[in-house]
């Protein structure tokens, strides 16, 4: 009698119709550009620390070639996650403006960052990445030109973070500071005084918001270049004059991340900055036509957007959004190339969709190589948890998220 009991269970348990798996429905990636030069010119690096700095294969602040080669390796790499999801197809050309692009006009590494973004995701298509006028502020990616925070409000909200403004720098950028000041050395430190890295490091008012001053903010210059350094591909004798190991990076990095973590991750100066993004985002992910004050003319028929801007972009969002990361082997968590996903989920059996997000970045060797990847050398993906919605059976209820990211947003940016 037992044994017809469980041959019965395992009939029916046959005939049960299989579980729906969710469905991929839409995505938009924020990523950053690729690898560039430093923005300042390498005299200018050179006065503020009193080491001479290695010639880069640009401008100052432009795309480099190999930053370009790196930046179409994560594009491919993207393009075959969401053919693998059906997102894409396999093979051929998505339907007509099923993916849109769109970057920041701003910058030249932004404006050619999209297209190589657009040409991997899509290849062979003639997708053009759009943008706005070329050198204007596109509020997608700095809403805080067109609907700033008060200076003293911005300042106000990262003395809250910071013991009245008495605790800028944090254990970690400490250690980083100390280590860079082994880095740069007595030569520097007679000099530069300010190379010497010496006594505290403060929050200043000025008429754009808050700036800090003193050892932590050319600690978190020099770092950053620093690892761009490496990941360029210079001769390891050329990067951080010859120091420049993954683990002394590593040990540096903490510097750039707590100036960054102050003055653009600080959410109340991060939500008026990322307003029209944020805007954005809640829009095409709920499938409607993107509307606001300054947002570009991209159409709800897009099942793949791609906006491509900068590391303050992410960090704004990150901010806005309560996301926080640390990627395995990648010392900067809004590295060249670096993308944070947003997918809306379809599930069937409910009828609910739901929000995941996801960051994509490549390793500081992968970027240094700029080699291709593949299911047997990914770059670094994890799925991150979202401080204001929590998530439920897998993501975020599509319509939580939006109408939360909504009620978050500054009247003043909402028009």
């Amino acid at each position: 009698m037992r044994s017809l009991g469980i041959a019965v269970l395992t009939l029916l348990a046959a005939q049960a119709p299989a579980r729906a798996e969710p469905k991929l429905e839409r995505v938009v990636l924020v990523s950053r550009h690729g690898i560039r030069a430093p923005t300042a010119s390498l005299a200018a690096l050179e006065t503020r620390t009193g080491r001479p700095w290695p010639a880069f294969p640009a401008e100052p602040g432009e795309l480099t070639a190999h930053g370009a080669e790196a930046l179409s390796r994560m594009g491919a790499y993207l393009r075959s996650v969401y053919a693998k999801a059906e997102l894409l197809p396999e093979t051929g050309c998505p339907a007509v403006n099923a993916v849109q692009v769109w970057a920041d006009g701003a910058a030249n590494r932004t404006r050619r960052s999209g297209q190589i973004l657009a040409d991997a995701i899509v290849p062979g298509c003639g997708l053009v990445a759009r943008h706005g006028p070329v050198g204007a502020v596109d509020p997608v990616f700095d809403s805080g030109r067109v609907c700033p925070l008060e200076p003293v409000e911005a300042l106000a909200a990262i003395q809250r973070r910071t013991v009245g403004g008495t605790a800028v720098t944090d254990k970690p950028s400490e250690k980083a500071i100390a280590a860079l000041k082994r880095v740069l050395g007595p030569a520097a430190c007679k000099a530069v005084p300010a190379a010497c890295l010496d006594g505290p490091s403060t929050l200043v008012a000025t008429p754009t918001g808050p700036k800090i001053e003193g050892p932590l903010a050319l600690a978190a210059t020099v770092s950053e270049n620093l690892l761009l350094e490496y990941a360029e591909g210079l001769p390891a004798d050329q990067v951080a004059w010859g120091q420049g190991t993954p683990e002394t990076l590593a040990a540096l990095l903490p510097a750039h991340r707590r100036s960054a973590d102050l003055l653009r991750r600080t959410p109340e100066i991060a939500t008026f900055r990322a307003a029209t993004l944020l805007q954005m985002l809640a829009d095409l992910l709920m499938g409607e036509a993107p509307r606001g004050l300054g947002v570009p003319p991209l159409g709800a028929s897009a099942r793949l957007v791609v906006l491509a801007g900068h590391d303050t972009t992410l960090s704004n969002l990150s901010g806005a959004l309560g996301l926080g990361w640390s990627l395995p082997g990648q010392p900067d968590p809004t590295a060249p190339g670096a993308t944070l996903a947003f997918e809306v989920w379809h599930h069937p059996e409910t009828g609910r969709r739901t929000i995941r997000i996801r960051i994509f970045a490549q390793t500081l060797d992968q970027l240094r190589s700029a080699r291709a990847l593949g299911p047997s050398d990914p770059p670094v993906s994890l799925p991150l948890a979202i401080g204001i919605c929590p998530a439920r059976d897998g993501g975020c209820d599509l319509e939580a998220f939006a109408t939360k990211v909504r009620a978050a947003l500054p009247p003043v940016c909402v028009r």
